[in-house]
């Protein structure tokens, strides 16, 4: 049984992120963060053409060499991806020395983190891992939750953003959010972003604060000496 993990949602918008190697995983690893607006660098003698492209247009920075442990200077989080083994691991050995997060691809005994499988929908983003014992399964797991999960859970999410500070400041408690979101879960936004009423879902949220801020009300009430 792999040990426990600790999922989190790291910011990377700015940050220099490496990518030692120039293949086809390495594209992979370089769109997810790109998709983050990270500040990608890339560390290959050689890239595969999507990469070219992206250096080409200047979307990357590519270092056209071979890795050397200055590459990873001022960096916030490294992929190694490279076919060799030695060199991988001497990345991973390098970042480990350093404080920097490293992710040796396929080999979960050199990695600081694991990559999810991940679905977003808007906003939501839904990361799936098995720990690193089977990239593919998480893969599986995602395509599935792909098939329940649609667009109008991102919608919602983009409504809930616009409604945040009135929420914080109406609703006090945790537990009054709690409710809030229970009563917005039972309600028929759904239908009206599936429709997208936008307006008859804002609307709909809007009841349902109200309703929300009633019940803590009655409780308190219902509590007072």
């Amino acid at each position: 049984m792999a040990e426990n993990i600790l999922p989190i949602a790291l910011k990377v918008k700015g940050k220099k992120c490496v990518v030692v190697g120039g293949g086809e995983v390495a594209a992979q690893k370089v769109k997810q963060l790109m998709e983050c607006g990270a500040s990608v660098i890339v560390v290959s003698p050689d890239l595969c053409p999507e990469l070219e492209k992206l250096a080409k247009d200047r979307s990357i920075q590519w270092l056209p060499k071979r890795y050397e442990p200055s590459v990873l200077d001022g960096a916030f989080l490294t992929f190694a991806c490279t076919d060799d083994q030695q060199v991988n691991r001497q990345v991973f050995a390098d970042c480990d020395a350093r404080g920097i997060l490293c992710n040796v691809v396929d080999v979960p005994e050199l990695c600081h983190f694991y990559m999810p499988s991940i679905l977003r929908r808007g906003d939501l983003v839904i990361a799936v891992s098995t720990s690193g014992n089977s990239p593919a399964f998480a893969r599986r797991v995602r395509l599935f939750l792909e098939s329940l999960i649609g667009d109008e859970f991102g919608s919602l999410v983009e409504l809930l953003g616009e409604l945040k500070d009135e929420m914080r400041s109406r609703l006090k408690t945790i537990e009054q959010r709690r409710q809030f979101v229970e009563l917005v879960w039972e309600s028929d936004v759904w239908q009206y972003l599936r429709e997208g009423n936008w307006d008859a879902a804002r609307g709909c949220l809007r009841q349902c604060l109200c309703a929300a801020m009633e019940i803590g009300a009655s409780e308190h009430r219902t509590s007072d000496p």
